[in-house]
């Protein structure tokens, strides 16, 4: 009899993973649940129904180890339990996952796949992208401030070893590393567009210090619209945001800080970062406003251009 010994050597399966091109994280198979916490730089990107939370960019790679190349894959899905868990401030919004240019909503579906990645060291990107889905109605901005959980994304990776070395549970928890404002609502003022207020060549004497008296003013019509299927007929508020001047909390600071100006509505001035109450009614509503320029009291304001900017944002009381 002839006996023949063949040494096996074990291979070294590895899976590495990255976001936004950082540091290689390595995820082996079975090694249980891997936790990670990633800062986002987040891009609003809007579309007909929905608002993508771009800035994530997730990448990984397979390798076995010596034979690489080989016949080996690894296999990437959604993960057990809930793919996808909204952070907080988005808990009472409708969200989902984009997978492939595929949109589901939430609750997605465990075991979709969204990677089949061959055993060769290339880096693959994991096209998974959360989103936030639109209404008709109007709603109060949200306000997401830097460290705020965006949501938690959890997948998980296995390969076609023979015998099977188990999978591998990753957790990842998307957090904003900028400031943003997003609003889940087709509702808009203007069609969003910009409202110019030019005030063109103005003597410095002839700006009041009175918001109401000022003579130096440009009246204005506020056009709100709820585009979609149904009728919405609600309550809203209007906020004049932006930064108030350093003399008046009902005046939006400008580039001389002896001139603010004022939003008056009803023959009132709205406070910077202040509301007031309007209707929509029918899927449509409006005011009509004026914008006035104001002086400090007691001054003579340089001569030269005067420039600023605020942001009207509707909200619901």
């Amino acid at each position: 009899m002839l006996l023949t010994l063949i040494g096996v050597t074990t291979t070294v399966k590895a899976v590495d993973c990255r976001v936004n091109g950082g540091t290689w994280i390595t995820i082996g198979s079975g090694s249980g649940v891997i936790n990670l916490q990633v800062p986002v730089t987040v891009l609003l990107q809007t579309g007909p129904d929905r608002i993508s939370l771009e800035g994530a960019r997730l990448e990984c790679r397979y390798t076995i180890g010596p034979q690489t190349p080989s016949r080996g894959e690894d296999y990437w899905a959604t993960g057990n339990g809930a793919p996808w868990t909204p952070g907080p401030k988005f808990a009472r919004e409708g969200t989902g996952l984009r997978i492939n240019g595929v949109f589901r909503n939430t609750p997605v579906p465990v075991g979709i796949r969204s990677n089949t990645m061959p055993d060769n060291a290339v880096a693959y990107p994991i096209d998974i992208t959360p989103y936030i889905l639109t209404r008709n109605n109007p709603v109060t901005p949200i306000d997401i401030r830097i460290g705020d959980s965006l949501g938690v994304l959890r997948m998980v990776q296995t390969n076609n070893a023979v015998p099977p070395d188990g999978s591998t549970q990753l957790t990842v928890t998307y957090t904003a590393a900028n400031n943003f404002t997003v609003s889940p609502s087709t509702c808009t003022i203007n069609n969003n567009n910009p409202i110019v207020i030019d005030f063109s060549n103005v003597h410095q004497r002839a700006i009041g210090t009175d918001p109401l008296t000022t003579s130096v003013r440009s009246d204005r019509r506020l056009n709100y619209s709820c585009p979609g299927p149904g009728s919405v007929t609600s309550p809203i508020t209007i906020t004049y945001q932006g930064t108030p001047s350093s003399f008046s909390t009902n005046l939006l600071t400008m580039s001389n800080p002896d001139v603010g100006t004022a939003l008056v509505r009803g023959g009132a001035a709205v406070r910077v970062n202040g509301s007031f109450q309007s209707q929509i009614t029918n899927n449509s509503g409006g005011d009509d406003v004026t914008f006035s320029l104001v002086r400090r009291a007691g001054s003579l304001p340089a001569a030269g251009p005067i420039n600023g900017s605020g942001v009207l944002v509707m909200g619901v009381p």
